[in-house]
């Protein structure tokens, strides 16, 4: 099967990235996941899509962001960079923080499938 998209996601607990992992996988994404903040640019190459958790121990998702996009500036075709959280506060701020977008309702795969599934078809589209 043919990969709909690589997909990186960034989140502190290993627990969420592996059943993110095991929801997304069987749907053709590749996955490749990491619980650090730093050093995190290798990742990047290559992926279409950056899902980050907001709330990383000691930092908050924005300045994580920062470093990011900072080190995919040069890339031809940047990965798009989307928040996921469950706190409507946070939400509703994705754009001032820098995000391409958000992914709502942490902890529910199924939305999470559906929202990633909408964000790669307007990425397809785009490009």
């Amino acid at each position: 099967m043919s990969s709909k998209g690589t997909i990186v996601i960034i989140d502190d607990s290993e627990i969420v990235l592996e059943q993110i992992r095991a929801e997304l996988e069987p749907l053709g994404y590749t996955i490749k996941t990491t619980t650090q903040t730093v050093g995190t640019a290798r990742l990047l190459v290559g992926a279409d899509l950056v899902i980050l958790d907001m709330h990383m121990p000691g930092l908050h998702g924005g300045q994580v962001l920062g470093n990011l996009r900072a080190a995919v500036e040069s890339m031809a075709t940047p990965p798009l960079f989307y928040m996921y959280t469950s706190d409507p506060a946070e939400e509703a701020r994705y754009r001032e923080y820098g995000f391409d977008g958000a992914f709502t309702q942490k902890g529910n795969l199924g939305s999470l499938a559906r929202q990633l599934g909408a964000a790669m078809r307007m990425l397809k589209l785009k490009r």
